[in-house]
């Protein structure tokens, strides 16, 4: 950090734990941090609770940044697993921009993810928005991958485009988290087993095919929404007859499945099925050891 950015930070922020807020606090804190985001993403305190017992966000290390009259201004949170460090939810309040408070933020989430040993951190930023995208090159962060947000609306397939012949099978209960473990590693934070095992309200099928091909799927279901799949193929007439199966048995929820590799080959079968892309995210990480 500069000495003229030290200077400014010492005179206009402080930054205390967000362990110190109430989850309605910090969803309020937040939503108006985030009041003319690029995507709208409000929340409430059931859901900011969610949030964090999810996807594993250590409250004592994330941080709410205060200015100089002790009024909070914006908030960062880091999640822990291990040796990894993941920066989320972070903003700061329209009226308190121009201060470097969103850098303030950012410094401070690295130097409490080194005092808790973390090796390696990294973070998602939404395509577009590129004053976050420009801070996080300056303090390290490099880009590694392009992330797929995809949406659905409520209904049954197009019967025009029926699905292949197909034995579906529904997963038991006990059987989730094993096909769930079995998975290759690789998925971004927040479709990560842990976060999807936490979210809970899971279930899944599995498939065979006439031609020996076989596959299955996880994925939450909710009373409005569908979300957190997890499929196991590369053949697409596999993907395709476990989304058919999947929508023709859940027409009335809207569908949100967030950070799909950009390159994933099985986007096609999403779009045959009636799937369009909400926008991109950038996957980005900083080697800390």
């Amino acid at each position: 950090m500069t000495a003229e950015l030290v200077a400014r930070s010492l005179s206009y922020h402080t930054a205390v734990p967000a362990s110190l807020f109430n989850f309605e606090q910090l969803a309020a804190i937040y939503n108006e941090a985030r009041v003319d985001y690029i995507v709208p993403m409000p929340m409430n305190a059931p859901r900011m609770e969610a949030y964090v017992r999810e996807h594993d966000v250590d409250l004592n290390a994330s941080v709410v940044a205060l200015n100089r009259d002790d009024a909070p201004i914006g908030l960062g949170m880091l999640g822990l697993r291990g040796a990894r460090g993941w920066i989320t939810r972070l903003g700061v309040m329209p009226a308190h921009r121009g201060h470097h408070s969103g850098e303030f933020i950012m410094r401070t989430l690295l130097q409490n993810a080194v005092e808790r040993a973390a090796a390696r951190l990294q973070l998602e930023v939404i395509i577009g928005n590129e004053p976050a995208y420009r801070l996080f090159l300056k303090l390290g962060f490099q880009p590694v991958r392009e992330l797929r947000v995809i949406r659905r609306p409520p209904g049954r397939p197009n019967p025009g485009l029926p699905a292949p012949d197909a034995v579906i099978v529904p997963l038991r209960p006990d059987e989730i988290a094993p096909y769930l473990n079995s998975r290759t590693p690789g998925a971004a934070w927040i479709e990560e087993t842990r976060s999807i095992l936490h979210a809970g309200k899971l279930k899944g099928f599995a498939v065979q095919l006439p031609s020996g091909q076989g596959g299955w799927m996880i994925f939450q279901c909710t009373l409005f929404q569908l979300a957190h799949f997890v499929l196991s193929t590369e053949d697409e007439d596999t993907a395709y007859a476990l989304l058919h199966s999947l929508h023709q048995q859940y027409p009335a929820q809207d569908t949100k499945v967030e950070n799909i590799p950009a390159d994933d080959p099985l986007w096609p079968v999403f779009q045959r099925i009636g799937y369009v892309e909400a926008f991109r995210r950038i996957e980005m990480a900083l080697p800390l050891a």
